[in-house]
């Protein structure tokens, strides 16, 4: 019950696994790219994909996403991402996970309580460029789980790299790249759930117990190409979680307007596709993105909106 909000993992083999909710996709134009981003990584959402690119673009970046999915779950996030000095940035991001009316059973089947689960990962981050090719971050993050009257804590970190090799710099003025970009990232250092059951239990004349749940670490890494005279966006990611299977994640961004993006990718062979609009005012743009995500382990689609502001 505690992994129920992740069962989109269970029949890939990757299911039970504690915080596997922050396996899903979250920024529409992420999932829409096949969540190929550790190499893009250019905007609010950096913070939970690769905090070192969050000093890449050094704007204020306001963005926000809430999804309704299949079998109840509920999944969304905000994040905010200040410069500091014209060199680095500060980043702060919630996202919260769940799952309610769970139907509490016993033995015989006989219905009971109706149970509620959830997550809740609060960050912060630091990133900042130390020459014109290198960009290095970090994530502190503080997860809650709840299910029930149970909860839980833990505190995990994030390390992040980040390499730019731009046309006219580092790479030929002839070069038919205009920016090419590497990411690195290594996650979920030290999280680890201790759930103890005992005060649950008791009420309902059983013997609880505890046990610990370590988070699985990540170790990913990709690469991203911007050229046609910065309108079509190639990426593509590897990503090994700690007892899981390595996944392997690519994508595409072409820019038809300034106003209007199209994408496209594969998410761990599963098909995914999306576009976005911007909108410039006086002192900001509006970015509202959409990302679809086929069906994967007997589910539906998914459909996810997010929105983004950049001033």
């Amino acid at each position: 019950m505690i992994c129920s909000v992740s069962l989109i993992y269970a029949e890939e083999g990757d299911g039970g696994y504690t915080a596997a909710f922050m396996q899903l996709g979250l920024s529409a134009r992420a999932v829409s790219m096949g969540q190929a981003y550790y190499a893009v990584s250019d905007d609010a959402t950096a913070i939970f994909y690769n905090p070192a690119g969050a000093a890449f673009e050094l704007n204020r970046d306001v963005g926000f996403a809430y999804r309704v999915m299949d079998l109840d779950r509920k999944l969304g996030y905000a994040a905010i991402t200040v410069p500091v000095r014209g060199e680095a940035t500060i980043s702060v991001g919630w996202i919260f996970a769940g799952v309610g009316d769970i139907v509490e059973r016993d033995r015989l089947g006989e219905p009971g309580d109706e149970l509620d689960y959830s997550e809740n990962a609060i960050s912060l981050a630091f990133a900042r460029q130390f020459s014109k090719i290198v960009y290095v971050g970090g994530t502190g993050k503080y997860h809650m789980s709840k299910l029930a009257t149970v909860t839980t804590n833990t505190v995990a970190f994030d390390i992040g790299a980040y390499l730019k090799f731009a046309r006219g710099e580092q790479l030929s003025s002839n070069s038919f790249i205009d920016l090419l970009r590497f990411g690195f990232v290594v996650g979920n250092l030290g999280g680890s759930y201790i759930w103890t059951t005992g005060e649950y239990w008791n009420t309902r004349g059983e013997l609880g117990d505890s046990r610990t749940d370590d988070f699985p670490i990540l170790v990913g890494g990709g690469t991203s190409v911007l050229m046609l005279d910065e309108k079509l966006l190639i990426a593509a990611d590897a990503r090994k979680y700690q007892w899981h299977d390595l996944t392997i994640h690519a994508g595409a961004e072409y820019t038809v307007t300034k106003a209007l993006k199209l994408r496209a990718g594969v998410d761990d062979w599963h098909p995914t596709f999306g576009g976005g609009v911007e909108k410039a005012f006086n002192t900001y743009s509006l970015q509202v993105n959409y990302g679809f995500s086929a069906s994967r382990a007997g589910e539906n689609s998914d459909h996810l909106f997010s929105i983004g502001v950049v001033f």
